[in-house]
């Protein structure tokens, strides 16, 4: 069953509000994860014209970051860690700031103090009911990282928690020096994602919403096509029928890797803009007007 969380989404009439279930089913997400850049409007006018409606950022909230995703029309989804989680509870005027910023459409959370994805659930708890008290009304986004379903047999029983995040999000990149081997794109790595998602499909709540993020880089040594993004979305189609929501990473520069985004590769850029103009009920991105203390207030 789908959580019952109000969300202001990207699309319509974004003065209105309305529940994550039928927002589900009736808006499409089509986000970019911004590396370098996030606070130049020109960039996000090129997220935009790939058919983007929201950019995410591995940073918090910055104003001039919502003012440029504004300038662009897109929302915009922050990251914050869960010690600043933490520390927003005794910050009233922090909060304050974050509920006047524009474009604001919902936070993802990461806990930096253990290994990447195994955040407890009594962490993802605490995360995720922080935010939604200070900011009713906003997605609550918790990534699950795939590979961990293949090295651990304990992490989805353990660690996963679908109900800490308002859309599952999985992440797993099939090419290139990945966690579990090296696979390059003409090898058949479909099998080895699909065997991450079989598992997790089962393990998720049926009807619960799901925001799958792409591969959309290149690490250098070994090039893929423009049809990657199309290849990695048709195995989530197979278990998630119908879902409207795609992410893609990245767009900027290096994260001190060898590695090229959907900035630096026109082919790729053009692949994600088709995903995004094929996807199902892909709505146009409109302006997040920002909601005043008192409508923030919980």
């Amino acid at each position: 069953m789908l959580l019952g969380w109000p969300v202001r989404l990207p699309g319509g009439d974004c003065g209105a509000h309305t529940d994550s279930a039928s927002a589900s089913a009736a808006t499409g997400w089509r986000v970019v994860v911004v590396i370098a850049g996030e606070s130049d409007p020109a960039v996000a006018k090129q997220i935009a014209a790939l058919g983007a409606n929201a950019l995410a950022t591995i940073t918090p909230p910055r104003l001039e970051t919502a003012l440029a995703a504004e300038s662009a029309g897109l929302a915009y989804l922050p990251r914050f860690s869960t010690r600043e989680i933490d520390r927003l509870s005794g910050d009233a005027g922090r909060v304050e700031s974050i509920r006047g910023m524009p474009a604001i459409a919902g936070f993802q959370y990461i806990d930096e103090d253990v290994e990447e994805g195994y955040a407890s659930p009594e962490t993802q708890a605490r995360a995720y009911g922080i935010l939604k008290a200070l900011f009713p009304g906003r997605l609550v986004l918790y990534a699950t990282r795939l590979d961990l379903v293949a090295t651990d047999a304990g992490f989805l029983p353990g660690f996963y928690r679908p109900e800490f995040t308002d859309l599952v999000v999985p992440y797993f990149y099939p090419v290139g020096t990945t966690v579990l081997g090296v696979q390059e794109e003409s090898d058949p790595w479909e099998s080895r994602l699909l065997s991450l998602l079989v598992p997790l499909a089962a393990a998720t709540p049926e009807g619960k919403p799901i925001l799958p993020v792409l591969q959309a880089f290149e690490q250098i040594g070994h090039p893929v096509g423009g049809g990657l993004p199309r290849r990695q979305l048709r195995l989530y189609a197979e278990l998630w029928p119908g879902n409207p929501n795609i992410a893609a990473f990245w767009w900027g520069g290096p994260l001190n890797e060898p590695l090229l985004g959907i900035s630096d590769l026109p082919r790729l850029a053009r692949g994600v803009q088709e995903i995004f103009g094929a996807a199902p009920s892909r709505p146009s991105p409109c302006r997040l007007s920002p909601r005043s203390p008192v409508e923030s207030r919980p």
